[in-house]
């Protein structure tokens, strides 16, 4: 028989306890441990919240430009004591790292100025401290954003005295806008009784400030005395001049002795290059070839190559990089050494010596038409617009004739050929391309034979409408001197059209009915460029001629256009507002 265990009641209520006990210690240490990872990462949240400044949270988007309401010193003081702080308040809070970007003091000091805020109030703490009988200016830039990134609607400028009185001298400019333009501009001024020869790249400006949306700029508060005036465009953001950015020169330095408001001609940005052009490439494809590439456009101004006579110089008609020279037969392995002169836009020379071997084989390359005006499907083509190819070789530079092929579909015109260039064909028509007609024409490229006699690798067409003359208009004027050139750009449609002047007027014909813009320079150097100065030694930017507003032409109409001027630097009035 068998006997069975009865349960014993103490043991079985000890195991109820201790595994109640256990659970309770697993809850205990689970919520400990959440509470310090809660902990941990309020923390973390809270650390990133304050490194980076974010729009308030909650409510409508601010949308509001912040302003200056007030500053110590108050603007026009005199006799500012030395130890004065700076401190500028804004209108509501402001992105601090926007700010401190954007705010200049001027005269500048050997270093940077410090800054403490205090809520919405700013204090700007010079190194080198305020210095007896000296006008300041303090500018906040435009690029200053409040905590919902509006920036201000202008830069603001506030000027004080430590001396009995201010400086009273007004500099007004304007920086043309680019296509070009990256980042912020800078407008910076030298006083060349501080900096002699300034260059940009190298030395701290005396004054800074940034133009406003529409390009225009002022500098206040300046003394008497001679000022260079530079434009960038700070295309890597570190507020500094470096080479790849865009600059403009001065037509010319600009002179104050007294108060006077002068207003300085336009600031035209433009890429700079100081080196000289390099050779990047030379080879012979055949016995009367030698093709170079640079590193950039150039302009060939002299050639030589020993025991070897040149026949023709011509040049990529796409990428002027490219320079072609037409040889004497070569003899096959002998080295030649040739040297070129060469320029580019920049006015940069160099004399580039290269060596290369003679090829012995004959050139069977067929050559190319690489471009011709006007371009297939052209419309609203002049009616005295001429035909032009552009070839990928030397050709042959006989008379051309029995060129244009008729069919029923094509027309012969009477005309004349002219090679401008080795590689550049120019057919002038006798008469006025009939207007409103689409025109077909189709060239016999058995005319046209490259240096080596070889054919044209394609047939030629052309096809294009001509305006309707009938619906155009005209636009005329004067302007201060004969030696300006003229530029008229329409923005409704793509196009531009340059006027060398031989007097002081001028005129545009048959200009599609929209809006233009006239603009132009005072050709100094009278060559038909633009040419943008010098930064050392010192050569100022060609004076620009600019129409302040648009002008709109209208369908047979003649439309008159105020003179234009092309000054340095002219006196304004006092309370006239800029142009």
């Amino acid at each position: 028989m068998t006997t069975m265990t009865q349960p014993n009641p103490i043991r079985h209520a000890c195991a109820r306890v201790s595994r109640l006990i256990s659970y309770l210690l697993s809850v205990f240490i689970g919520v400990h441990l959440w509470l310090h990872l809660t902990s941990y990462l309020f923390l973390v949240c809270i650390f990133l919240a304050c490194a980076r400044q974010m729009p308030p949270p909650g409510g409508p988007a601010d949308k509001t430009p912040p302003r200056v309401i007030d500053t110590v010193p108050a603007d026009d003081s005199v006799r500012v004591g030395l130890d004065t702080p700076i401190r500028i308040r804004f209108s509501e809070a402001m992105d601090r790292r926007s700010v401190e970007r954007a705010l200049f003091v001027s005269p500048q000091g050997s270093e940077e100025p410090g800054f403490k805020w205090r809520g919405d109030v700013l204090e700007i703490r010079l190194p080198d401290g305020l210095q007896a009988d000296r006008t300041y200016l303090v500018t906040v830039g435009q690029e200053s954003a409040d905590e919902w990134r509006n920036r201000m609607r202008a830069s603001y400028s506030f000027g004080f005295a430590t001396g009995d009185r201010l400086n009273r001298g007004e500099l007004n400019g304007r920086v043309l806008a680019s296509k070009e333009e990256r980042g912020q501009v800078f407008v910076w001024a030298y006083d060349l009784s501080v900096v002699t020869a300034p260059d940009p790249g190298r030395d701290r400006p005396t004054y800074v400030t940034q133009p406003d949306e529409t390009g225009h700029f002022v500098l206040p508060r300046l003394g008497a005395g001679n000022y260079r005036i530079f434009a960038f465009g700070d295309q890597n953001n570190d507020r500094t001049y470096s080479s790849g950015d865009l600059l403009a020169l001065p037509p010319g330095d600009v002179a104050f002795t007294g108060e006077e408001r002068v207003r300085l001609g336009d600031l035209k940005l433009a890429v700079r290059d100081t080196s000289a052009p390099a050779l990047a490439a030379a080879r012979t494809p055949d016995q009367q070839h030698i093709l170079m590439r640079y590193d950039e456009p150039v302009r060939v101004s002299g050639v030589e190559i020993s025991d070897l006579s040149v026949l023709e110089i011509y040049q990529d008609p796409v990428d002027s990089s490219g320079v072609g020279l037409i040889t004497e037969p070569q003899t096959r392995g002998v080295e030649y050494r040739v040297r070129v002169d060469v320029v580019d836009r920049w006015g940069n020379r160099d004399t580039t010596d290269a060596t290369v071997r003679g090829d012995g084989t004959r050139d069977r390359r067929a050559p190319e038409v690489l471009a011709i005006s006007p371009v297939e499907n052209a419309e609203n083509v002049l009616p005295t617009a001429v035909i032009r190819m552009l070839f990928s070789d030397a050709m042959r530079v006989d008379a051309v004739s029995d060129f244009w092929i008729a069919s029923d579909s094509t027309v012969v015109p009477q005309g004349h050929f002219e090679w401008v260039a080795p590689n550049h064909l120019v057919f002038a028509p006798d008469s006025l391309w009939t207007s409103g007609e689409t025109i077909r024409l189709i060239g016999n490229r058995e005319r046209l034979l490259d240096i080596g006699g070889n054919v044209l690798s394609e047939p030629i067409s052309f096809v294009f409408s001509v305006m309707d003359t009938a619906g155009l208009g005209r636009i005329s004027g004067t302007t201060s001197s004969s030696d300006v050139v003229i530029w008229v750009e329409g923005l409704a449609h793509e196009f531009f059209r340059e006027q060398v002047l031989r007097d002081t007027t001028f005129g545009l014909t048959k200009l599609l009915p929209g809006t233009y813009r006239i603009s132009g320079f005072l050709d100094r150097d009278r060559n038909g460029h633009w040419m943008s100065g010098q930064v050392y030694p010192f050569l100022p930017a060609e004076p620009l001629v600019v129409q302040a507003d648009t002008v709109e032409v209208r369908a047979r109409w003649e439309t008159e256009v105020e003179r234009l001027e092309s000054k340095i630097w002219w006196m304004l009035p006092t309370g006239e507002e800029m142009p």
